[in-house]
């Protein structure tokens, strides 16, 4: 696109007209409306190239419906929700959002050229893409994405919270323009996905979750994000028109994700819809959540669950931890007892003190604890290899302190000194 044609756009050497002027490219490159199904809409004097897709509910997309997210009830979705109190979530009346932007900054110098907008309609889900052409053409993108933002009441995302929503907050008031959708509430993808799945998988990036979670595989049609802004440059520049095509399929095919993502986390976040032994379900990761919101219940459920179906030794040590840990919290202490007398003798240190612990201040079965720190310490003398240096001297300086007060304690219950307990014998038994 050369200066003279920038200028024209801009209105400098005349005025435009109600008509959407041609679009500019390459006599190399077709028009953008051979390439991508759609048509050129003009609103505020701009213009923007829309493109509609219309999908049944049965449309599948990574071995799920869309509409499979119906299923999941309202309020599953309340915990991992941003909202205001009394808000819920519906994703029947919510718009998914997905924006491809002219840099990776939040700042007002980064434009979204291309909005993506999702969102059910009766018996479909209607994708609707929206693309700015030229900078001079921001007024009818936002006009349009508002229209649409207008007529629901929540927003899904995969990292908007951080990236997408402010970058849309801060292009409508650099226009000294309302944002709309204020206050609704707003489900992001990204940080429910971390939720469930960062303990298990290497990467919860969307493009990584499509793979482990969704097993889609994009065609040769998308294009690596990060190239994504230098292809924007070279249509405004240019008017390559064929880079363009293929990130409206890298819109579509995120939107389409998010979709399956939405209802995949679903069934692993819903008692109702969660199937026993589903693989992708972290029941550690689920009951660690429902622990930080207070949902003490449904976080020891979870931990059972994650100790009857643990797929690897680990897996059940750290749901045993949790599970105890919770319990103690709650005041729950002899079931918390039964855990860590399961899990000596193991490869943890914690369950032989805190068991010691529970002898000595709660029950006061003093020679039991002496017990029990005794075969602490034999536990800590044969792991030399393991701990390093300053830790095992830690842990025996915290035993011996231990085993010394335990004596003291038999020897005041049995009402002698005891001529075996106390400093001496700890230091020889150190």
């Amino acid at each position: 696109m050369d200066f003279r044609a920038r200028l024209l756009r801009l209105g400098e050497l005349q005025k435009r007209n109600d008509q959407p002027l041609a679009p500019l490219s390459d006599a190399a490159d077709p028009p953008l409306e051979a390439l991508v199904d759609g048509e050129w809409v003009s609103s505020s004097g701009a213009r923007c190239f829309v493109s509609e897709h219309l999908y049944p509910l049965g449309h599948d997309h990574g071995g799920l419906r869309l509409g499979d997210l119906h299923a999941v009830p309202i309020d599953d979705w309340a915990p991992f929700i941003i909202a205001e109190e009394g808000q819920i979530l519906d994703p029947q009346q919510s718009i998914f959002v997905d924006i491809e932007t002219t840099g990776l900054a939040r700042g007002a110098g980064t434009y979204a050229f291309l909005v993506g907008l999702g969102f059910f309609e009766g018996e479909h889900f209607r994708l609707r893409q929206c693309f700015m052409p030229d900078y001079a053409d921001e007024e009818a993108l936002l006009d349009l994405v508002a229209e649409d933002l207008a007529h629901h009441r929540g927003l899904i995302t995969f990292n908007g919270r951080s990236f997408d929503w402010p970058i849309i907050e801060t292009r409508y008031v650099l226009a000294q323009r309302e944002p709309p959708c204020g206050g609704s509430p707003h489900l992001d993808l990204l940080s429910l996905s971390r939720r469930l799945w960062r303990r298990t998988l290497p990467s919860c990036a969307l493009a990584s979750l499509e793979t482990s979670v969704l097993g889609v595989r994009r065609g040769q049609d998308d294009v690596p994000g990060y190239l994504i802004p230098q292809l924007y440059q070279d249509y405004v520049r240019w008017g390559h028109t064929r880079p363009i095509a293929r990130i409206f399929y890298h819109n579509l095919m995120d939107i389409l994700s998010m979709v399956a993502l939405a209802a995949r986390a679903g069934k692993v976040i819903c008692p109702s819809l969660r199937q026993e032994g589903d693989p992708l379900c972290d029941h550690i990761s689920l009951g660690a959540f429902y622990e930080v919101i207070g949902r003490y219940e449904d976080a020891s459920h979870a931990y059972r669950l994650a100790l009857e179906h643990g797929h690897s030794a680990e897996d059940i040590a750290a749901a045993s931890k949790r599970l105890s840990a919770l319990l103690k919290r709650l005041g729950r202490y002899d079931e918390a007892m039964k855990i860590w007398r399961a899990r000596i003798p193991g490869d943890e240190i914690y369950p032989y003190l805190e068991l010691a612990k529970q002898l000595e201040h709660r029950l006061r079965d003093y020679a039991e604890a002496r017990h029990v720190i005794q075969e602490a310490i034999t536990w800590v003398r044969t792991r030399d290899v393991l701990l390093g240096g300053q830790e095992r001297q830690r842990l025996m300086a915290d035993l011996r302190h231990r085993l010394a007060r335990v004596d003291r304690r038999l020897a005041e219950v049995n009402g002698y000194d005891n001529p075996g307990t106390g400093p001496e014998r700890c230091s020889r038994e150190g």
